[in-house]
């Protein structure tokens, strides 16, 4: 080859370089960005939202579940199901459990529920620390034992009232029998057990439900300094130095030995090739 080929294969070797590092440079910048965008982020009220939940509009969909969509309603975070808006209270990461109340029973006067809750469609289940409190409207008879009556859903002729059916009075099935159909509603009543008694069903209620979900571990990625995430149907690490399998501990390059050492060795080349370019350029200047 003489020193004119040469000095043309050096320059292409020399554009090969500068794209190569380009995108290193570049790779390097975007590597930390999936990490930044999981950070936990709330709405102003209640909890910090992180894996396995995701808030629109301020966090990524990837950094939860798809079925786990979070919105800000104002300062509350929000989850929709197919039969209204529950208001996030509180989320439990250790055990997988989540705090929800009704957005219309949380702001309504009233605070009737008006049917039952729905999780048909949710990734969702009622955690077994629930307890239902059943609400009876509509009835013709006057109950005698302890209610807990629903006053703005009644009338002279027709009374509504709510009650814990463990806890009934037999004396109670008479006017049970006069209403309509009950609408029951869960209630962690193991947050406040001991004061049911004296508070009201919309003091009750506004106590919240507890939710169950079912997700992969996060435990382990989080204990590597990680946020977990959700991607193309599978778990990721996402860490300051990109995203990882399981945690921040793993070895990116594992996969990738091969390609790294290549890469090093042809990016050393390249280097060499310029720099003997650069020296030949001289001497001919000179």
């Amino acid at each position: 080859m003489n020193l004119q080929n040469f000095m043309c294969v050096a320059n292409r070797h020399q554009l090969v370089l500068v794209i190569v590092f380009t995108n290193l440079v570049y790779q390097a910048l975007s590597d930390g960005v999936q990490y930044e965008a999981c950070v936990p982020r709330n709405c102003g009220y209640g909890p910090n939202i992180s894996y396995p939940f995701w808030i629109s509009g301020l966090q990524e969909s990837y950094c939860g579940y798809p079925n786990f969509e979070i919105n800000c309603k104002e300062i509350y975070p929000v989850l929709n199901f197919s039969d209204g808006e529950f208001i996030v209270k509180d989320i439990f990461y250790a055990n997988h459990s989540f705090l929800l109340v009704n957005a219309l029973v949380n702001q309504d006067s009233c605070g009737a529920p008006p049917r039952n809750n729905s999780l048909e469609r949710t990734p969702f289940n009622l955690s077994s620390a629930n307890d239902d409190l059943f609400f009876y409207y509509n009835c013709t008879s006057k109950p005698t034992g302890f209610t807990y009556p629903v006053d703005c859903a009644s009338d002279y002729t027709h009374y509504s009232f709510a009650l814990f059916p463990k806890t009934a009075a037999q004396d109670l099935y008479s006017a049970v029998s006069s209403c309509d159909p009950p609408v029951s509603v869960p209630v962690d009543v193991n947050a406040n057990i001991t004061s049911l008694a004296s508070m009201n069903y919309s003091e009750i209620i506004k106590m919240g439900f507890l939710l169950n979900w079912t997700a992969i571990n996060c435990s382990n990625c989080e204990g590597s300094e990680g946020r977990c995430g959700f991607e193309n149907n599978n778990f990721v690490c996402f860490c300051q130095d990109g995203p990882h399998s399981q945690t921040c501990n793993d070895d990116k390059c594992i996969a990738e030995s091969i390609f790294c050492l290549r890469f090093l060795t042809e990016a050393s080349y390249l280097l060499f090739c310029m720099i003997f370019h650069l020296y030949v350029r001289r001497d001919s200047v000179d």
